[in-house]
């Protein structure tokens, strides 16, 4: 596409790319690509400095990477040596026992000089990389190791995996030495054991009676009964009541005020906190279980059908078995604390750490491949991508070489890619567990998945083919010799020396001394919290969400004009007149959508909109309330109301029978920013410019002012605020007259609402609209109230009736606007 574009040499096209750090092919990262177009340019230029890493680490990692030449196995890639760059590094002072920039451990031999197995290779480099985080903090606890001038913190240190049950192994080998650890992931909190445990407890609270589900929650960490404590309750027949009896209150609690409140009360009544926070992995623990009874909480409101226990304990279940994964429920940071941090190599790319350890990043399983594709997806022996559908075909279109041996290849240049992201990742030092394991083969154990990791191939590969290296067959001997030339080469920037096995030696805990805290001092002066408001929340103190878009929501309170006006003269309206529809909150939204629907000049299109309005909001109808049938009336109520609406000529001479689609924004949302607007302010403007003030006791307001207008339109040139009120003000035409409307006006407190609808319209158009006059471009507001505007209505001063227009002045609406 860019080479389409941009084929012309008067328009040039810069790439940028790193093809080390292309380790993302489940999102389509796509190295051959890079390389053509690096082919393609005309110019190609190197980052030749490092900015991140210490000098002596660098030659190291320079050293391990340059080892081989054909380290990322793929041709075009190939590593180049950079050098020191001029942005300052915080110097690490080790006081201790002297490490290198790049330290290498060897896995170690088992009695007979054979390497360990697998998992216990693995269980070993955890534990020697676990003991070594403890001995760093210790010794920097004790001034022994300083960073930039101060103490190592365990912030500072983060040890890089492969996969989340690596991190999860990493973090228990530290809990176990007292080092606080926090794992930085984007699993589902539904994942967690904490998940299928409370899972267990709902159901024993859910069904109480049922013992077997009563002993299966008390088994739970949540609950901590070990086996004799159940054993002991299921043969007391009193206590395994007073348990039954603490359920049943519990399902009551969820039946009247919700999972949240009953959770709570559960929480406190079983000492749930107490016990979690005693383990050694409490902090995490703790947060899941309140991640999952705030994700509960969320389930069973609104309309989403979990209210009912039953169904929301199947909603739970669901969660925990399908696997699904959004922003709203990845796990939690369970501390701010300074903590050791286990990242993912995927997750740390684009970061950096002081200290880095990577524990097994030796492992030499193969990666596997995509799967649950109908095709299989590798580049042809010209790069270029492609899905194979054909059936049963092994071998690479348009060439000889086997697809497994090509996917093979792919996989593993992507495994050398997420090394280098990983080793590179470091300031001042990195750790790095390398060699051999043995792995079954059969019945018997064999080197060789470990002796090919790609690992060794970086230091034992060099004059190999990439191909050839599956079937290499090099030695455990072969492979330690190469590790051993590698750092005697590079000596002190690289060491290789044999994985510690000496237990750790546990992690002091660091309290602080009683009499050395104390609350903080009470401020003074709490601030306004920030927050959002509209219109009704600084006329009539609403909070909600919906306040801003107010369709009507006050129109059942006020529903006839305040004395002392006159009484109207009756007026008998036919079945099918607006006057007799519904009335309140629920028919002005009928009402809103209807108009929202309908093109104002195409009548065909009303039908449509009168049906999506009542199918949207149902009206509710009282006995006898109709006299014929209300399924032919409602819509021909509104289908009259419509039609005399946008026949009524309006102030300046037209109708909205005249306005288009095209020149209708419905519904415009805005926000104000509100650094302090305060009542007293707005209630002095309003009063100053002639405006009724109504009651104002929203204080101030901090933050934005959200509102939402029916309609804006232009005519002409000319742009109108329009608000469609569906008011019922009485029933005959003396009741929408100008007097009765300036009345509904005051009393709903209108004009505060239309004076801010003027000052974001005039906003609006002065970002929106060149050589935009307010006096020239405005047209002014139009409160339409549409029980009673009638082509034939007119009031007694002969205007029309239900129409109130008014054009506040340049003079009123930049002082509202500057009080925002």
């Amino acid at each position: 596409m860019f080479q389409t574009l941009y084929d012309d040499a008067s328009s040039p096209l810069f790439l940028v790319g790193d093809p080390k750090q292309a380790i993302y092919s489940f999102r389509n990262a796509d190295l051959p690509t890079y390389l053509q177009a690096r082919a393609g340019a005309a110019e190609v230029y190197t980052l030749s400095e490092n900015q991140r890493s210490t000098a002596p680490l660098l030659r190291g990692l320079n050293a391990l990477f340059g080892r081989n030449d054909r380290a990322f196995m793929l041709p075009g890639l190939a590593y180049q040596s950079v050098d020191y760059g001029a942005k300052k590094r915080h110097a690490l002072v080790d006081a201790t026992e002297p490490r290198a920039p790049l330290q290498l451990w060897s896995l170690p031999q088992d009695d007979d000089g054979q390497p360990l197995p697998k998992l216990q290779a693995r269980c070993a480099a955890m534990e020697a990389c676990a003991g070594e985080i403890a001995r760093l903090i210790g010794a920097a606890q004790q001034g022994r190791i300083t960073l930039a001038g101060r103490e190592l913190a365990a912030g500072d240190i983060a040890v890089l995996v492969r996969s989340h049950a690596h991190g999860s192994e990493m973090r228990r080998a530290l809990a176990r030495l007292g080092v606080g650890s926090v794992e930085l992931s984007q699993a589902s909190v539904f994942a967690s054991n904490d998940a299928e445990e409370l899972e267990r407890v709902l159901a024993a609270i859910l069904e109480p009676s049922r013992e077997r589900l009563l002993r299966a929650a008390l088994a739970t960490e949540l609950l901590g009964r070990d086996a004799a404590a159940i054993d002991a309750i299921s043969g007391n027949e009193l206590e395994m009541l007073a348990l039954i009896k603490r359920c049943t209150e519990h399902r009551e609690l969820w039946l009247k005020r919700g999972v949240g409140v009953m959770l709570r009360r559960w929480m406190v009544e079983e000492k749930v906190s107490e016990r979690l926070l005693a383990r050694a992995d409490g902090e995490r623990r703790m947060t899941n279980l309140l991640h999952l009874c705030e994700c509960l909480h969320e389930a069973s409101q609104g309309a989403s059908g979990h209210a009912s226990p039953e169904a929301l304990l199947r909603w739970l279940h669901n969660q925990r078995t399908q696997g699904r994964r959004d922003d709203a429920t990845q796990l939690r940071l369970e501390s701010d604390r300074n903590l050791v941090q286990i990242v993912t190599v995927h997750k740390a790319k684009g970061l950096e750490y002081p200290i880095v350890f990577c524990p097994a990043l030796w492992d030499g399983r193969p990666p596997g491949f995509p799967s649950g594709l109908d095709g299989k997806e590798y580049h042809d022996d010209h790069d270029q991508p492609l899905v194979d559908f054909t059936p049963d075909v092994k071998t690479v279109h348009g060439g000889s070489a086997l697809i497994s041996d090509r996917l093979a290849l792919e996989t593993a240049a992507e495994t050398l890619r997420l090394i280098y992201v990983a080793l590179t990742r470091a300031v001042q030092r990195c750790y790095l567990v390398v060699g051999s394991y043995t792995n079954k083969a059969g019945k018997t154990a064999s080197p060789t998945e470990g002796n090919r990791s790609l690992l060794n191939w970086l230091a034992a590969g060099q004059g190999r083919k990439p191909e050839d290296w599956r079937d290499a067959g090099l030695s455990s001997a072969e492979i330690a010799a190469a590790w051993s030339q590698l750092a005697a080469d590079h000596a002190p920037d690289i060491d290789l020396s044999p994985l510690p096995t000496a237990p750790g030696a546990p992690l002091a805990p660091q309290r602080p001394a009683p009499d050395t805290l104390a609350a903080l001092p009470a401020p003074g002066r709490i601030p306004n919290a920030w927050r959002i408001g509209s219109y009704s929340s600084l006329a009539h103190g609403a909070q909600h969400e919906g306040a801003a878009v107010d369709h009507d929501l006050r129109a059942g309170e006020t529903t006839s004009a305040p004395a002392p006006l006159p009484a109207a003269t009756p007026f008998n309206a036919a079945e099918d007149d607006i006057l007799r529809f519904p009335r309140g909150p629920v028919a002005g939204e009928c009402m809103h959508t209807v108009f929202e629907r309908a093109d104002f000049t195409e009548a065909q299109t009303w039908g449509s909109a009168i049906a999506t309005g009542l199918r949207l909001h149902p009206q509710s109808l009282r006995p006898g309330q109709m006299n014929g049938d209300a399924t032919a009336l409602l819509p021909a109520m509104l289908a009259n109301m419509l039609s005399d609406v946008l026949h009524t000529p309006l102030p300046d001479g037209f109708t909205l029978a005249a306005v288009p689609m095209g020149r209708r924004l419905v519904e415009l949302e805005f926000s104000l920013p509100s650094k302090h607007l305060s009542a007293g302010d707005l209630a002095a403007a309003m009063r100053d410019h002639g405006y009724p003030v109504p009651t104002l006791d929203f204080g101030s307001l901090e933050g934005y002012l959200r509102g939402f207008i029916d309609l804006v339109f232009e005519h002409e040139g000319r742009f109108y605020v329009l608000d469609w009120k569906s008011n019922h003000l009485g029933d005959g035409p003396g009741q929408y007259g100008q007097t009765h409307l300036h009345a509904a006006m005051t009393v709903n407190g209108y004009h505060l609402q239309y004076l801010l609808y003027t000052v974001a319209v005039h906003r609006y158009l002065q970002q929106r609209m060149a050589g935009y006059q307010y006096d020239t471009h405005f047209g002014g507001v139009l409160y339409l109230f549409v029980r009673g505007v009638r082509p034939g209505w007119r009031d007694a001063a002969g205007a029309a009736t239900g129409v109130y227009a008014h054009k506040p002045t340049l003079a009123c609406v930049q002082r509202l606007s500057d009080l925002l």
